[in-house]
């Protein structure tokens, strides 16, 4: 997959750094970047030539908390597509699995950003794992969370939200951005890169929620998703749709739309690969299947209605077709198999 970002969060960087009067040019030294390459509708970046502008930008502009700044300019509109689907969304949690799912269209693939619990705490938050240069780290954690504080404020239109942030670096002489930004719960040279606010936060219904855009949003997003793969074979680029989309399954000629192909190319195509559109959804319904069935306290109904099953019996009809045996079978096979290997 192409690790690259939208070219719109490095027009916010080369803005600020004209507001302190340094030059395009002196940003893009190093790289193949001008001013018209960035501002190309749906243009993304390569993530090395990203680390160089950053770089750059560090150097001319020696602000320790530049990333916060830049995050706090993240604005909905600046997420272009997903930035839609985020409003669509029906509370902040849909919003974080959003995040979660469709992270490598925002930040590159080399940055791994999960979704996580802490039960015992009552709070949900994100982790970030980043690779790259070691000079540009501090200021892509500062922008990713605080891209997030920004966006997850304006959704909810309130800037306290209770954070706790854990930051993987070295304390600043100055800390004041962060708790503007955070508040108090900020914590440095921590073992992991967390992000986090109370779980009734994300449980907070948002005004501009739409169940039928968001589809039409997330769609899209599934489709620049297997756009970045654009080495991966049509079946790859299928299943990477359709696990993207759980239990939102679209059919073969909005598939073949995501394309840009005719739906008889597009069974071709897969013909060619020696599978069909059926087979391959079949084979990422039966794996979400067991990957919930696994969890003895979700009921076979709500995995039925997970996978969009108008009834619990045509899903059993289909499990067996797949696998060969019932779900209910099925789980208490796993489970046993489970608890035999841990004694």
């Amino acid at each position: 997959m192409q690790s690259s970002i939208p070219s719109q969060y490095l027009l916010i960087l080369v803005s600020l750094a004209a507001d302190r009067d340094h030059s395009i040019k002196a940003l893009c030294e190093g790289t193949t970047l001008t001013l018209d390459s960035l501002q190309h509708l749906g243009a993304r970046v390569d993530e090395v030539d990203a680390d160089r502008v950053i770089a750059n930008t560090l150097k001319l502009i020696p602000e320790p908390a530049l990333g916060l700044i830049l995050g706090q300019h993240l604005n909905l509109g600046a997420h272009a597509i997903i930035g839609q689907a985020f409003l669509a969304c029906s509370d902040l949690l849909e919003v974080l699995q959003l995040l979660d799912q469709y992270a490598p269209l925002l930040i590159g693939s080399r940055t791994q950003l999960s979704v996580y619990e802490d039960i015992a705490r009552d709070r949900i938050g994100v982790t970030l794992e980043l690779e790259g240069a070691a000079e540009t780290m501090p200021f892509t954690y500062q922008a990713i969370f605080s891209g997030i504080q920004k966006t997850t404020s304006d959704l909810l239109d309130s800037k306290s939200l209770d954070w706790e942030i854990d930051l993987p670096f070295s304390k600043p002489k100055d800390i004041a951005p962060y708790l503007g930004i955070f508040g108090d719960k900020v914590r440095f040279s921590s073992d992991k890169a967390r992000l986090s606010c109370p779980s009734h936060f994300t449980r907070t219904p948002l005004s501009t929620s739409n169940r039928t855009l968001r589809t039409v949003y997330e769609n899209e997003c599934a489709r620049l998703l297997a756009h970045l793969a654009d080495d991966a074979t049509c079946t790859e680029q299928t299943l990477t749709i359709l696990n993207k989309l759980e239990g939102q399954y679209p059919q073969l000629a909005q598939i073949a739309a995501m394309f840009n192909v005719s739906t008889r190319t597009y069974r071709r195509r897969l013909q060619e690969e020696g599978t069909t559109f059926q087979a391959l959804l079949d084979q990422t319904r039966l794996e979400l299947a067991q990957h919930q069935l696994v969890r003895s306290d979700i009921s076979i109904a709500t995995i039925a209605h997970a996978l969009g099953f108008s009834d619990t019996s045509n899903f059993r009809r289909a499990f067996i077709q797949w696998s060969g045996i019932s779900p209910s079978k099925w789980r208490k096979s796993h489970l046993e198999k489970a608890r035999l290997k841990n004694g």
